[in-house]
């Protein structure tokens, strides 16, 4: 259940990108720069905003210049004031969307996965920029509700490239059936060799976590514990012990 870029509601993923990049520096600076950052310790608002610029630079680097690797870029200076390293979010980023606006979704381009389409890296920096967001809504308080389809897609994303990527480092000893409960969206996961075999299909499994997608989306990439998701309405079935075992282990 790959979803395309006409199936979200009309955008794509650099209309997605480009919403969420406003939003996430909105919600950097309504937090405060000196806010903890929960889901990545050790951080606040002010370093969580740095990283989006150093991962947007990355990305703008290698779909501009000869560089073969990130290492062959220059190094990214962080400015001394806040307002600096608004301007610095700022510039980076519509300059990333103005060329990613302009590159061929099937052109190859370097990826931390390897050489991939155009189109994967569209896709990534708007789920980036999306689950930044939420990291800084949450540390402001303040986390807003989400499209839906946008959020199935985060999911499907860190099922269908992060799994893969992290290979055997993800084991699974039990079936796994993940439901978004307000938009298409339904996956089962199960053990094989060397990591997790992954299905866009409906299925019974072991342990089940329905609900609706954000909240999963936020379990998935530990923004939320599984039994915060449930407070907020998600279901959990069958045996826990093997769900919290993968959102653990699949959370990084």
């Amino acid at each position: 259940m790959t979803l395309s870029y006409t199936d979200l509601r009309g955008r794509n993923h650099l209309h997605v990108l480009a919403e969420e990049n406003d939003r996430f520096i909105m919600a950097a600076r309504a937090a405060g720069w000196s806010s903890e950052v929960a889901a990545c310790p050790g951080w606040n608002a002010a370093d969580l905003a740095f990283h989006m610029c150093k991962v947007q630079s990355m990305f703008l680097g290698m779909l501009t210049t000869e560089a073969i690797s990130p290492k062959d870029l220059p190094r990214l200076e962080r400015p001394e004031s806040d307002e600096g390293l608004v301007d610095l979010f700022i510039a980076g980023a519509t300059q990333l969307e103005r060329v990613l606006e302009n590159t061929s979704d099937d052109a190859p381009v370097w990826t931390f996965t390897g050489s991939q389409p155009a189109s994967w890296v569209k896709r990534r920096m708007a789920q980036e920029a999306l689950m930044h967001r939420f990291d800084a809504e949450i540390a402001a308080g303040d986390l807003s509700q989400t499209d839906e389809l946008i959020c199935a897609d985060g999911i499907d994303e860190k099922l269908a490239v992060f799994l893969p990527w992290f290979g055997d480092k993800v084991h699974l000893a039990h079936t796994l059936h993940l439901h978004c409960s307000d938009t298409d969206g339904e996956w089962m996961l199960g053990p094989r060799a060397g990591g997790v075999a992954v299905a866009r299909e409906h299925g019974k499994g072991d342990a089940a976590l329905r609900g609706p997608a954000q909240l999963l989306l936020l379990a998935l990439w530990r923004r939320i514990t599984v039994d915060e998701a449930i407070a907020a309405g998600a279901e959990a079935f069958g045996d826990r012990a093997a769900l919290d075992g993968f959102v653990t282990a699949f959370g990084i």
